[in-house]
């Protein structure tokens, strides 16, 4: 056998090498191996290894496996939509119920304050139309104070009763008297008709006529306004006796409700000591 070849183990397993002798008691090879020594087999060497290499492999094997498993659970965990959750479709449900929530309180918000600025402006022209009646119920001169009389006499005077002029009492007419009494609407309303009522009083006192009237009928009589009343009353020797109003019967409109078909009233009222008389002449 060559020289490099002592020392090596046969691939075929044949027999191992002669020992060859040395200064020192123990075995040795040429290239400086430690032998086997004679306690050593080599089928359980061989035997061994394997086991060395295969539990390494399934240690190998494992790990893979662990670090496979390790990167996919990551991976399927931090890949996973969350939009699909059950969690999340609760809460963007209630999102949208807020949003919608949200959204109607603006309309209704919107809507409540488009009637409050409508209110405001209605409000705001009432109230003009309330000062604008004032101020022209103040140039007409209406007067409501408590106690105010509604009606006043502004003047009386007499027409003429030219037929009895021309003919005289040779065409046997009777002789009338034609008061003309303006009269003033201080109460604060409309006034439609005005009858008043008068006496006629003698220079003695005595009441010579006590049923007299004068008229002002369909008429539109505003506050602060002023009616001429006529009268036509048969003349029986009134020559410088006095004409006096005592009292007055007014149609009005009917703000209760009970004025009937036409929503008037009649009020009846008494003139005071001090009314304005007149003399017949």
């Amino acid at each position: 056998m060559r020289d490099d070849a002592q020392g090596q183990v046969p691939f075929d397993g044949g027999a191992a090498p002669k020992k060859t002798q040395s200064g020192k008691n123990g075995d040795a090879r040429a290239g400086g191996d430690i032998g086997i020594g004679p306690g050593n087999d080599d089928s359980s060497a061989n035997k061994a290894i394997g086991r060395g290499i295969a539990i390494r492999t399934i240690i190998a094997v494992v790990l893979v496996a662990v670090v496979v498993f390790v990167a996919a659970f990551a991976v399927g965990r931090f890949t996973e939509d969350p939009t699909k959750s059950q969690g999340y479709l609760d809460v963007e449900a209630k999102a949208a119920k807020v949003e919608e929530q949200v959204a109607d309180n603006r309309k209704k918000t919107e809507e409540l304050t488009e009637q409050r600025n409508d209110l405001r402006k209605q409000a705001a022209k009432a109230q003009k139309e309330v000062e604008d009646n004032k101020k022209v119920f103040g140039e007409l001169g209406g007067n409501t104070a408590a106690g105010a009389e509604p009606l006043t006499i502004e003047s009386i005077s007499e027409r003429p009763d030219t037929f009895y002029q021309q003919y005289g009492t040779a065409s046997g007419a009777d002789k009338y008297y034609y008061p003309q009494i303006t009269v003033r609407n201080n109460s604060g309303h409309v006034v439609y008709s005005i009858s008043l009522r008068i006496d006629i009083v003698g220079q003695d006192g005595t009441v010579l006529k006590s049923d007299a009237s004068a008229y002002a009928s369909n008429i539109v009589l505003y506050p602060g306004k002023t009616a001429v009343c006529k009268g036509t009353i048969q003349d029986t020797g009134f020559s410088g006796a006095t004409l006096k109003p005592t009292g007055y019967y007014l149609t009005i409109p009917d703000t209760s409700g009970s004025g009937g078909s036409d929503g008037t009233t009649t009020e009846s009222h008494e003139f005071g000591k001090d009314v304005k008389t007149a003399v017949i002449s």
